[in-house]
């Protein structure tokens, strides 16, 4: 099949079919390849990435309760096995490691840039790197399986997460579903799903340093957190908040009244049966993480910025969701600010013989939340690079030879790369495994 691929890929050469790599197989990525196959019936497209399989933050960012979101996928298959003469995948493959920018530069006439927004933001303050404290992407990525992710320990009472985005939501819904047969039939792995119907977290703080207006989550994933099953929730807001509320609100965007709206309706919900209990502050500062003498997390010190009081929270499990930061590839051109450097919204200025381009988070700042909506804004802005990619195609001229190509690099340095083939016999057995537990697939871990 591999030679198949490469006899493939040198007739592409010979016939002057435009050889275009990809880094990053999420949502970003895969609407430009589908926007470049539709436009060019000519071409040979690779797409890298460094997770042993595809899809990106669709399989391994968004909450397994979430299915509706994943939809894309199946999309994404088809255009896959419509396209095997002219797509190909090559999964478990690191750019910047397994493969550099500048030798994808010298094998390809087009790079685009589509692997996300990797790192999590750092909340610097001391005591930071206690155990058990996780940002907000480890712990999604642990709940989601995500290959060599840390376990949290759950054996404490009281869980803070630091943030008011749709991550943090997700986060705290996770805990508080613990043992509810709501992620039963999920695509959880069976590991994870044992993990959390052994924790002990009975309470969950979601503190932010903002105001209620400030708030970054959306209403779905709030209506969510209000109507967990068993679980009290209720919502700390001071009255000077309040009174600014009152007065703006008639003057708030639809969606932003909505959800103030909503916010101001369920300060205080306390079910009969509520066995668990989430509360939402703001004004909340963090200026210290504190330990026990095994180095744990036992709390966190927070400073009111409406009262100047200081408060410990105690809490065995921390989780700062603050958000993500661009990464830049070695040998990627950069500005001042040490972003990729964009010539315009979408193509980066660069030296080198190929065309480069940006897309998604890894274009710019990570913004949105991982849902239906920012999938179709992915969707739009991706066409639009593959659009002009295939536009500035028109204009060049294409290397007549390869002064490589990523089969003998790969071998030559012993990377085993998982291609779409594989990836459909581990898609296979997923399904299989899951179904015989009564659920959509059971996710394999070791590769």
């Amino acid at each position: 099949m591999r030679s198949l691929l490469f006899f493939r890929r040198t007739i592409a050469t010979l016939c002057g079919r435009p050889r275009i790599a990809v880094i990053g197989s999420g949502p970003a990525g895969l609407y430009v390849c589908s926007g470049i196959l539709r436009r060019l019936p000519s071409c040979q497209i690779d797409v890298f990435d460094k997770n042993p399989t595809p899809y990106g933050l669709v399989r391994y960012g968004v909450a397994p309760d979430h299915p509706e979101t994943k939809n894309c996928i199946n999309y994404f298959n088809k255009m896959f096995n419509d396209n095997k003469d002219r797509l190909s995948l090559f999964c478990n493959v690191a750019v910047g490691t397994d493969l550099t920018f500048n030798e994808l530069c010298s094998d390809y006439d087009v790079v685009v840039l589509a692997y996300g927004a990797r790192h999590q933001r750092r909340l610097n303050i001391p005591g930071i790197d206690s155990k058990n404290v996780f940002s907000g992407g480890d712990f999604v990525s642990w709940y989601n399986s995500l290959p060599g992710s840390r376990v949290p320990e759950l054996d404490c009472s009281n869980a803070v997460i630091i943030g008011h985005g749709n991550v943090a939501l997700d986060c705290a819904r996770i805990i508080l579903l613990a043992g509810n047969d709501r992620l039963f039939h999920t695509d959880i792995t069976s590991s994870v799903l044992d993990h959390l119907s052994q924790s002990s977290i009975r309470n969950v703080s979601i503190i932010g340093r903002r105001g209620p207006l400030d708030v970054s989550f959306t209403i779905k994933e709030l209506r969510e957190q209000i109507k967990l099953p068993n679980c009290s929730f209720a919502i700390e807001m001071s009255s000077s908040d309040q009174d600014l509320i009152n007065e703006s609100l008639n003057s708030l965007s639809r969606p932003k009244k909505r959800i103030t709206e909503l916010m101001l309706k369920s300060m205080n919900i306390c079910p009969s049966d509520a066995s668990r209990h989430c509360q939402l502050l703001f004004r909340r500062l963090p200026i210290e993480v504190l330990a026990n003498s095994s180095g744990r997390v036992r709390g966190v010190r927070i400073k009111n910025s409406l009262t100047d009081e200081i408060e410990e929270m105690e809490c065995g499990l921390l989780i700062p969701s603050i958000g993500y930061k661009n990464i830049v590839l070695d040998g990627v051109p950069t500005d001042i600010n040490g972003r990729i450097d964009l010539i315009d919204s979408m193509r980066v200025r660069t030296c080198n013989d190929a065309l480069v381009y940006a897309s998604g988070w890894c274009a710019h700042l990570p913004k949105g939340v991982i849902a239906n909506t920012l999938l179709y804004h992915w969707q739009i802005e991706s066409t639009g690079v593959a659009a002009q990619i295939c536009a500035d195609l028109e204009k060049k001229e294409l290397r007549s030879a390869l002064e490589s190509n990523p089969y003998d690099r790969l071998k030559a340095r012993g990377v085993l790369y998982v291609s779409w083939e594989q990836w459909q016999k581990i898609d296979e057995k997923e399904r299989k495994l899951g179904k015989s537990r009564g659920k959509e697939r059971e996710k394999i871990l070791d590769f």
